[in-house]
């Protein structure tokens, strides 16, 4: 199966180089081209616990190199997935498949906007990877994924799916996959943005009584919209939950607050940010959510 990866940061890389070492033809698309030069000449290697796997998928900054793919992945920072989707566009075959694993909410709905229903797909996943340098990556934890066609006609996605799971991916079709989305959106409503603001790693937001209150505020007005929409949280108790994922990667600088760190535009529009936009279709007052986005993209202006 040809897969074709676009945007070869940590995730991408991840599933791009589990894929090919299962005999999968994959290209990794970006336009790091130290990143791409690296993986050509050298492979991309893979940090494991148990050791370092060399993988050796193909690599291109040329959209050209796209073109007959059975399956892309989009793996791009969400702020870029409109301009992405448009420029790839006139590669991408009738029968392709194109599968959103970004963060966020709102990356589906652009897909679909310009390619159709019946080609794109959403999915959720739980696997962690970090990027340590052009051609390295690390294995930083492991979960289910999701997916789910936007048409609702799952069948076309079992054979990509197969293939996820011989590459290691513990790999699921989904039919409630909005549920999933949102489940995930609300642990980082209550982390991402508010690490960056605080230049705090997660497990540190705990420490202090102020911005555990700011974290309970930000789920607590994500609550008001998904029971307004009716959505089925996969999570017992959200909050809890959060504080949870927050103690678990204690360590961990998010990537919004690692889009700080290196001047990048952040992901907010997708998280913080379409927890404002929903609320406003339901008449709902958000203003925790509002003032955080609103700081996020005043930082953004001033240092991007």
């Amino acid at each position: 199966m040809k897969i074709s990866i676009i945007g070869a940061g940590a995730m991408g890389s991840l599933y791009g180089g589990k894929l090919s070492l299962r005999g999968n033809q994959v290209m990794l698309y970006d336009i790091n081209r130290g990143h791409i030069d690296k993986i050509r000449d050298h492979g991309l290697i893979i940090e494991e616990p148990e050791g370092e796997e060399i993988t050796r998928p193909e690599a291109s900054s040329d959209k050209e190199a796209l073109r007959g793919s059975e399956v892309m992945i989009i793996f791009v920072k969400s702020a870029a997935t409109e301009i992405v989707v448009r420029d790839i566009k006139e590669y991408i075959a009738p029968e392709t498949i194109i599968v959103t694993l970004q963060n966020g909410l709102g990356n589906e709905e652009i897909i679909r906007k310009h390619l159709g229903a019946d080609r794109s797909a959403a999915g959720v996943t739980s696997q962690g990877a970090t990027f340590l340098e052009a051609g390295r990556i690390r294995h930083a934890g492991r979960g289910p994924t999701h997916l789910c066609m936007s048409d609702k006609k799952n069948n076309r996605l079992v054979p990509f799916v197969e293939e996820l799971n011989r590459a290691g991916f513990e790999a699921h079709i989904e039919e409630n996959i909005e549920n999933l989305i949102w489940s995930k959106l609300i642990i980082n409503v209550g982390i991402n943005a508010l690490t960056a603001l605080t230049a705090l790693p997660n497990g540190k937001l705990l420490d202090y009584k102020e911005t555990k209150e700011i974290m309970a505020d930000l789920v607590n007005e994500a609550l008001q919209v998904t029971r307004a929409k009716g959505i089925q949280l996969t999570l017992a108790n959200p909050l809890q939950r959060v504080y949870e994922v927050a103690l678990q990667t204690a360590a961990n600088r998010s990537s919004m607050l690692q889009d700080f760190d290196n001047n990048r535009v952040t992901e907010i529009d997708f998280i913080n940010g379409a927890i404002v936009r929903e609320a406003e279709k339901l008449a709902i007052q958000v203003p925790v959510n509002r003032t955080i986005t609103r700081l996020v993209k005043t930082i953004e202006r001033h240092t991007t």
